[in-house]
């Protein structure tokens, strides 16, 4: 049989064989005298470009030079065959039908056989010649190459932000440790102890920020993973130059539905800010530790008693307060500790 390019060259997109008295349209384009025929009776366009063809044009003169190339091509092949020499290769061949695979079903996504076409398991889906098929695919295997591409370089920047936001929680961690540990040498064994307490307390919080800011990159590097995974695959798609392989390809790694429903998820992935805080014990330690140590200091009380005896000034019942009913008096005068 003729190479795969040398017969596509020669085949007719009709019948999809090598041409039989073949004929060119005023358009450029070539088929089979009577399949060209068949199909202007029906419709009265070019089955390639749906270039109308006029009633003058319907008298088609042959194709001397495509004619010749045809049957040599037919009478290599007949030799090949004569001399047990030809051998279709198995993979481009329907295990069907044993026809070589010269469709493409968008419909399924498959390569098929002319035999394929017209029968029931395929009826109503729609073809494309393979060459046809594999620009298309081609060009939107292309499109997505620069989407994934897009979305890799973004969600790599996200991971390197996350990075920095884990890098921050621990640097504000250790600036918040040594202010704890300065402002508690100033203090006592309770202070210092206390001091043991928070910096347990912000380990605690810091260890919970960092696993939960952790867990967002191990998200985030889950996409890119995929990401890359598929770029891969679509590289390596793009790098078969043969139309049956491609598509073949294509089809195996799912590759063309991934296309159609590819969204970039970078859109929905968020980095992830520390929220480490320690509360009043960040901006204010020594005031609320102070608070604290009042609830284990027991001041001695110093009951208020009066020098001289005034009808406008009484004292509490705990002797701790005064209290006069002249705005004019000074309480001050009438009381010592």
């Amino acid at each position: 049989m003729a190479s795969v390019s040398y017969s596509e060259d020669l085949t007719c997109s009709v019948c999809l064989t090598i041409f039989t008295d073949p004929v060119m349209l005023l358009c450029g384009h070539s088929f089979c005298r009577e399949c060209i025929t068949e199909s202007l009776k029906s419709q009265g366009i070019c089955p390639l470009c749906h270039t109308a063809v006029s009633l003058e044009q319907k008298c088609l003169p042959p194709s001397y030079v495509l004619k010749s190339l045809a049957e040599k091509a037919k009478e290599d092949e007949k030799r090949k065959r004569e001399h047990g020499n030809y051998r279709e290769d198995s993979e481009w061949l329907c295990h069907e039908h044993d026809e070589k695979l010269k469709l493409f079903c968008v419909t399924e996504q498959t390569l098929t056989c002319v035999i394929c076409r017209d029968g029931e398991k395929h009826a109503g889906h729609k073809f494309k010649p393979i060459k046809e098929a594999s620009a298309s695919v081609r060009q939107e295997l292309e499109k997505l190459m620069q989407r994934v591409s897009d979305d890799v370089c973004t969600v790599e920047n996200l991971a390197d932000s996350q990075r920095e936001e884990i890098t921050k929680t621990k640097r504000k961690s250790n600036q918040l440790r040594n202010q704890i540990s300065t402002q508690f040498e100033e203090m006592h064994q309770f202070l210092r102890k206390r001091e043991r307490e928070i910096i347990n307390e912000l380990k605690h919080k810091e260890d919970e920020d960092v696993k939960k800011v952790i867990e967002r990159l191990i998200d985030i590097q889950a996409v890119l993973s995929e990401d890359e995974m598929l770029k891969r695959k679509v590289t390596s798609a793009l790098e078969i130059k043969e139309s049956e392989r491609f598509l073949k390809t294509c089809a195996d790694e799912k590759i063309i539905m991934t296309a159609e429903h590819f969204k970039p998820r970078s859109k929905n992935l968020k980095v992830m800010s520390s929220a480490l805080n320690l509360g009043p014990f960040e901006s204010h330690l020594q005031f609320f530790v102070w608070k604290e140590m009042l609830q284990i200091i027991k001041p001695r009380e110093e009951n208020l008693k009066l020098v001289g005896h005034r009808q406008n000034v009484t004292v509490s019942d705990d002797g701790r307060s005064l209290f006069s009913s002249s705005r004019t008096t000074s309480t001050s005068q009438f009381y010592e500790k």
